[in-house]
């Protein structure tokens, strides 16, 4: 219980210190991030190994919605999502039968799910929120049936200028009025966002056992989206 009261200050710290904000930052902007573009791609390339049956786990689900779809989607199939920020967990979304939400630490996931049993795992936006991934991954991979894919989209880094200038027009970073309260946190905010390279990812996820199936870049570089799967081996 340490260890996730420790994971949920940090979480609540890379939200700005305001739960009920991030809450409703992330749930308003939920159908924009998952349009039919996004849902042909994870047809395409993420559930392409998915049989009747198998399961499927959002890790840092925040109210369900993504839960939600895939139990919808998926009816046959139980349906997981994975919490730790208590704001995020007040109030959650009726689910469906086939569905719920763990409360579990990423940093170091001990949820009671069966290995070798899930076919597709989606971590939206988690990578760069974490101390570090290395047990999220491995974990995905435990629970990963052979042939089950893990979806990566986060945010990797960009260049410091790209960053400053979004936030400081013109000469306004050298401007006398510009606070050191200001900088300080556009600074910390730049290190937090900007952790990885997209390689980085790539490397922490081959490391571990998986292959690369889709790896892209969006958005001007600023988010990859990366896809893997757990291989099969062969006797």
């Amino acid at each position: 219980m340490e260890d996730l009261a420790k994971t949920q200050e940090q979480i609540l710290r890379h939200h700005g210190g305001d739960g009920a904000f991030a809450r409703e930052r992330i749930t308003e902007t939920y159908q924009r991030r998952h349009d039919e573009i996004f849902w042909q791609y994870w047809d395409e390339k993420v559930a392409k190994n998915y049989q009747i049956g198998d399961g499927v786990l959002d890790m840092g689900a925040g109210i369900g919605q993504f839960v939600e779809d895939c139990a919808k989607r998926y009816p046959d199939s139980p349906v997981y999502g994975i919490e730790a920020a208590p704001y995020m967990l007040e109030n959650p979304l009726p689910l469906p039968a086939n569905a719920k939400i763990l409360v579990d630490d990423l940093n170091n996931p001990q949820a009671d799910i069966a290995d070798n049993s899930l076919a597709m795992v989606m971590a939206n936006m988690v990578v760069h929120e974490l101390t570090q991934p290395i047990k999220m991954f491995r974990a995905a991979y435990q629970w990963l049936k052979p042939g089950g894919r893990l979806c990566i989209i986060d945010l990797v880094r960009q260049p410091l200028a790209e960053y400053l200038q979004r936030r400081y027009e013109g000469t306004a970073l050298w401007a006398e009025e510009t606070t050191v309260a200001g900088l300080e946190d556009a600074f910390e905010h730049f290190l937090e966002h900007n952790r990885y390279h997209a390689d980085d990812i790539e490397f922490m996820l081959t490391a571990g056992g998986f292959k690369v199936v889709e790896k892209s870049l969006e958005r001007n570089g600023r988010f990859a989206w990366i896809v893997v799967e757990k291989m099969v081996v062969e006797k």
